[in-house]
């Protein structure tokens, strides 16, 4: 007796050992983390990514998209994929998603702004509130490999199975156990029958159940952390914190004795799993679970995407506030009803060590200057800070001011072998988009790179005038790069000019990316065929061609 008990002590000590390690490293991983939150806030994103997540995280906005999205040719345009990459600090599946759903759809109003903007900033300048909500989020983690939101439109889309098949079996084997009793052998291949079938029945259905089981168990989780989440807001945000409460509430027949379902056993596992797998297979427990759990997650589906989307908008902030921090400088716009955009030493956030320019635009603009000048570059800084601007409120400049618009860019075309569509074509669909909804009430703001470089000198600069009259007499603000000097002529009365240019130096071109007023004053194209050793026949009959095409008014 004396030594059952000293085991007894000595096992309960053991256990209680190992409990306080667990407990000891739990807490050491949490100090880890919170600490590791705090060194690297604003650090450049070191995410890695695959080649699928963007499609993956995609999912939600394209189930999601309204009509006042940005539309594709802009968002590629910008590489606005890129832009999503570098700010991307969320933690979790629902902050990916959202993240990239905000950056989609520009705001109409300020109102929209201010609610988005107050979690930002409370974030942002509260370490201990915002290390607190990280932790949660880190906690929750991300899905692997597939879409939650893809998978919850797959389930809504199910059929439950009916249970009252299971149910009469059940009954039937606890039937078959009585008879025993009474006729052992009839009993015996009554219950020996019973449960082959339920065995076999139980792996067919058991497959049917498979891809929502990962989707399950994320959703539990996220409903689990939704209630932390909602704990830890700031106490202000009454109406938030009370949606949350009242959406997670409507889940408590979902989560009831969810573990059936979830917590599977691996068949190759020992014990109480072991025998929880046998007992699934006899009598199948789970699949009784999982119908009326996709029931019951088919009735509050509105309520689980609502959830999805606060949490998401939580995260994102969290995000937006740490990119915030790691970019060199930014500012918040301001928005006003007149037709003009104030920018002031706005950078590309993609390029390294990115000259920063200004401009004040308040009617329309023809870009010039040579190849690898700036244009381009430019045109997607106005694009991309535009933006931003307008969803996450926040830009890579000291200031830009600008009314509510919707953005149209032209800028990064290519041919579409499989649309079996022209360059040329690619260009007159995209102008074409940008002159319809230009006839809408609402400010259309667009960047247009090279004109219908798609054809020939002649037919480009007539169709070219015509056209940017046509937008600009349409009320679009527009800015457009082109390397035909004739248009700043043809269009001087509707476009101002401004240009960047280039300087040869000891055989070296140099660039200096600084935006200015007025036409490109020189060309350097010819000189530089001279600096990399073209023949003098080249060079001098290339000058000479364009003095007659000066004094006679065409090519010779």
């Amino acid at each position: 007796m004396v030594d059952e008990l000293i085991y007894l002590i000595g096992l309960i000590l053991v256990l209680l050992i190992i409990l306080q390690k667990a407990l000891t490293d739990g807490k050491k991983r949490k100090r880890q983390l919170e600490a590791a939150l705090q060194e690297n806030y604003g650090k450049p994103n070191t995410r890695k990514w695959q080649s699928k997540d963007l499609e993956i995280i995609s999912w939600y906005t394209e189930r999601n998209l309204k009509n006042h999205a940005v539309d594709f040719l802009t968002w590629q345009d910008l590489d606005m994929d890129e832009v999503y990459c570098q700010m991307a600090y969320t933690s979790s599946s629902v902050g990916d998603d959202y993240l990239y759903y905000l950056l989609h759809h520009p705001a109409r109003s300020e109102e929209e702004l201010k609610d988005l903007e107050e979690i930002i900033s409370y974030y942002q300048t509260g370490e201990e509130a915002r290390i607190g909500l990280q932790m949660l989020f880190r906690e929750m983690g991300r899905l692997k490999n597939y879409s939650l939101s893809q998978y919850m439109d797959f389930m809504q889309d199910m059929v439950p199975g009916k249970n009252i098949g299971h149910h009469l079996v059940n009954v039937l084997l606890l039937l078959s156990l009585l008879i025993t009793t009474v006729y052992t052998g009839i009993g015996l291949v009554l219950l020996f029958g019973l449960l082959c079938f339920n065995f076999i029945s139980y792996f067919r259905h058991r497959a049917e159940m498979e891809p929502c089981l990962t989707s399950f168990r994320y959703i539990l989780t996220l409903l689990d952390y939704s209630a932390k989440i909602e704990r830890q807001l700031n106490p202000a945000w009454k109406e938030m914190k009370e949606s949350l409460r009242e959406k997670n509430k409507s889940f408590e027949g979902f989560r009831k004795n969810a573990f059936l379902v979830v917590s599977r056993g691996n068949m190759a596992g020992q014990g109480m799993e072991v025998i929880l797998d046998y007992l699934r297979m006899c009598f199948h427990p789970d699949i009784i679970k999982f119908n009326s759990m996709l029931k019951q997650l088919q009735q509050h589906m509105d309520e689980l995407w609502e959830i999805y989307a606060l949490l998401g908008k939580l995260d994102s902030c969290l995000a937006i506030g740490e990119y915030r921090t790691y970019l060199s400088y930014y500012c918040i716009p301001r928005f006003q009803d007149e037709k003009e955009i104030i920018l002031e030493k706005a950078y590309h956030p993609l390029v390294e060590k990115a000259v920063p320019n200004s401009l004040d635009m308040k009617q329309n603009i023809l870009l010039t200057g040579s190849n690898a000048s700036g244009k381009s570059t430019f045109l997607k800084t106005m694009g991309i800070n535009i933006l931003l601007a307008m969803t996450i409120h926040t830009c890579t400049a000291e200031r830009l001011q600008l009314p509510f618009c919707r953005l149209f860019t032209a800028i990064s075309l290519k041919d579409s072998l499989r649309l079996k569509e022209s360059y040329y074509m690619a260009e007159i669909r995209a102008i074409k988009r940008i002159l319809d909804f230009g006839k809408e009430e609402e400010q259309v703001v667009c960047m247009v790179d090279e004109v219908l470089r798609g054809t020939n000198t002649m037919e480009r600069i007539a169709a070219a005038t015509q056209i940017l009259k046509e937008i600009s007499s349409e009320g679009i603000l527009c800015i457009a790069a082109t390397h035909d000097e004739e248009l700043t002529r043809t269009l001087e009365k509707e476009y101002e000019n401004y240009h960047f240019e280039e300087e040869l130096v000891e055989g070296d071109v140099r660039f200096s990316y600084q935006l200015k007023k007025g036409r490109v004053s020189s060309s350097n194209a010819i000189r530089l065929l001279e600096e990399f050793g073209f023949s003098r026949q080249i060079t001098e009959g290339a000058r000479k061609m364009i003095d007659d095409y000066k004094r006679q008014g065409e090519w010779r």
